[in-house]
């Protein structure tokens, strides 16, 4: 496991890209292809893109030692990893960080920045008008006292 979290990429001093959501990406994050996006729908894609990144046991989840590979000043304890893992298990599922990204202070706000129609929805026009960091979200992007 060690050789594995030595290829993890850490988010501590690090300054992460911001790539501008395209067309493209916007297609796949709108599960629903109803030409929006939902605030679930962003957090999943979100996580997901997370997921390809620190999930380094392709299990759908981040373990513990996951995010302390991407968070090494958190330590082992980390009562941010604690708050988003709601039932104790040791990982945080899909549906914990979904719940946990869309629910954050921090992210409703972004959202309802970019939301410049305030339908509650982004369309691609919204998005493609953003500025590329404010969508730029992840669970390690957020402090749970936030």
């Amino acid at each position: 496991m060690l050789s594995a979290l030595s290829a993890c990429r850490t988010l501590e001093d690090q300054t992460v890209a911001s790539a501008k959501m395209t067309r493209a990406t916007f297609a796949i994050a709108d599960s629903n292809s109803d030409g929006k996006l939902s605030k679930t729908e962003l957090a999943e894609h979100k996580h997901s893109e997370a997921l390809a990144e620190f999930d380094l046991d392709n299990d759908g989840k981040i373990s513990s030692t996951e995010w302390a590979a991407a968070r090494p000043s958190a330590g082992e304890n980390d009562p941010y990893f604690n708050a988003v893992d709601k039932n104790g298990d040791g990982s945080i599922t899909q549906d914990e960080a979904i719940l946990f990204i869309s629910e954050h202070v921090s992210f409703g706000n972004m959202f309802e920045d970019v939301d410049k129609n305030g339908d509650f929805s982004l369309h691609w026009k919204e998005i493609d008008e953003a500025a590329p960091s404010s969508l730029n979200v992840t669970l390690f992007s957020f402090h749970p006292d936030a």
